[in-house]
């Protein structure tokens, strides 16, 4: 059975269409917050790493939003936001699946803690996998890239394991890698000319800057998310993507 072929528009207008809404803007919101915190604790980590390598005031400069911190605290804090930036982005992804304007439901927190759990070992094979394509010649890990770019939302959605993940995502990207690699390359063009525009912000205000970072960072990766929820409802249910719009209640 022939795979069905994405719709580039559909999958770029339905992730825009996600953000525009009341859910939509308290996930950026909820992002925005994410991100300075996590910022924060990055960088209140490195400046403890290098407190004596820097001339004084570059500090401030280099790390704004650093706080001064024992270093096992702001360890912590970055382990910990990594796992709440994970839980963040399982909420987000089921919000812009289904109900994005009841956000957050008891359907978008079901089972939190296993899908959590899963999503980060996913997550971490897929790293590994494609950063070992990468050092073949880039291209395998480009291949390998798209091929995964799925198995997330497998675990998130269809509540998947970690080979079954793996496997879903495989197929689901069959047909579609050069359409899905060029959605993540278009992403990745504006989300970097935004993030030039707004981070030339920080050379004369490195907090200003900091917070415009966030702010990019945030309504970028909810749109990057977005596309990929409405490529998996374009392939996984053909047809979903025109009647799964704001308040579509399909099951989770």
């Amino acid at each position: 059975m022939p795979s069905t072929k994405i719709a580039l528009g559909d999958a770029l207008g339905y992730g825009a269409d996600r953000l525009t809404t009341r859910g939509g803007a308290m996930l950026i919101g909820a992002y925005v917050v994410f991100q300075i915190a996590s910022q924060a604790s990055f960088q209140s980590l490195f400046a403890g790493l290098v407190p004596n390598t820097m001339p004084s005031g570059a500090a401030g400069q280099v790390y704004p939003l650093a706080i001064d911190l024992p270093m096992p605290v702001s360890a912590g804090l970055v382990v910990l936001l990594m796992i709440l930036g994970t839980v963040l982005s399982i909420v987000a992804m089921r919000a812009m699946y289904a109900d994005i304007d009841d956000v957050p439901s008891a359907d978008h927190t079901r089972r939190l803690a296993r899908t959590t759990v899963v999503t980060i070992v996913v997550s971490i094979i897929t790293f590994v996998a494609i950063s070992i394509g990468t050092v073949f010649l880039i291209l395998p890990g480009i291949f390998l890239a798209v091929s995964l770019v799925f198995a997330q939302l497998a675990v998130v959605l269809e509540n998947a394991g970690v080979i079954e993940a793996l496997q879903r995502s495989w197929g689901l990207a069959r047909g579609n890698r050069l359409r899905l690699f060029a959605l993540g390359l278009i992403i990745a063009v504006v989300g970097g000319i935004a993030g030039g525009v707004f981070g030339f912000i920080g050379v004369f205000f490195p907090l200003a800057g900091a917070v415009a970072s966030a702010i990019v960072t945030s309504v970028v990766t909810l749109f990057g998310i977005g596309v990929l929820v409405g490529c998996y409802r374009q392939i996984a249910e053909p047809g979903a993507a025109e009647t799964g719009a704001r308040g579509a209640t399909t099951g989770l």
